[in-house]
């Protein structure tokens, strides 16, 4: 007998897709998906795994009438998986659903004890408003600042930007009813909107818009760019009340 027929699957024949890595996103690019995928069906729910995710979805679901929900610290050697876990429970959370319909809870191979419990988690988000889940890694983008990093993560988890004053002025666009019509003049003007929301503080795409949708936000172009950079400021840090201000 050689190494490769102790496996279930021949690693010679099988490709890791993530190259034995499982990183923490939430991308959607075609290989991203795939990758994804690939992660979620090879998923080897047993032993420490199904430990883990049994504790986890059991302390979430007994705390959901208390005053508070207690955190998870997943803990382990330097690829021992920990990551992998969190990614995986992420999209058996939202029982994520890809291109061609399958989904998340679908695809992974469970012990019944956490299907009963991710069946349990859906019934009781069904009375309470729904699911949702996010994650990534706190040391991207945002600096020093574990606020605006954590901030970052649940802002691209909802279609935002992750960098704070964009998302601050994307949020403010739709609490005015003017996300739509915003969107509409820059795109009638040619231009992408994500890439003058990226230049926010100098697009004219965006000042022109912003003025054509409310014209007493300012008298001219270059004032609304003004107004945009004093209002939506880029900032080093945040307080912690305006942190739990903006997830809420």
């Amino acid at each position: 007998m050689i190494n490769r027929e102790v496996y279930e699957k021949d690693p010679s024949l099988n490709k890791l897709l993530n190259q034995g890595v499982a990183k923490v996103t939430s991308g959607v690019e075609k290989h991203e998906l795939e990758t994804l995928r690939y992660e979620i069906t090879n998923f080897v729910c047993d032993g420490q795994y199904a430990k883990g995710l049994e504790r986890i979805l059991r302390s979430y679901l007994s705390n959901l009438d208390k005053p508070e929900q207690p955190g998870v610290w997943v803990s382990g050697f330097y690829g021992s998986g920990k990551s992998h876990l969190v990614k995986v429970l992420q999209y058996l959370w939202n029982d994520y659903e890809f291109p061609d319909g399958a989904r998340a809870r679908g695809l992974a191979k469970m012990p019944e004890s956490i299907k009963d419990q991710i069946v349990e988690l859906s019934t009781q988000a069904k009375r309470r408003g729904g699911l949702h889940a996010a994650a990534g890694t706190l040391g991207s983008g945002a600096g020093d600042s574990v606020r605006l990093a954590l901030l970052s993560i649940l802002f691209r988890s909802i279609g935002l930007p992750s960098q704070f004053a964009r998302a601050c002025f994307l949020l403010w666009l739709r609490d005015e009813g003017l996300e739509k019509p915003v969107r509409n003049h820059v795109q009638a003007a040619g231009l992408d909107f994500d890439r003058e929301l990226t230049n926010l503080y100098v697009s004219d795409g965006i000042a022109n818009a912003v003025l054509a949708s409310r014209p007493q936000f300012a008298d001219r172009p270059a004032d609304v760019r003004i107004l945009l950079q004093k209002q939506f400021p880029n900032v080093n840090d945040i307080s912690t009340d305006d942190m739990i201000e903006k997830i809420r």
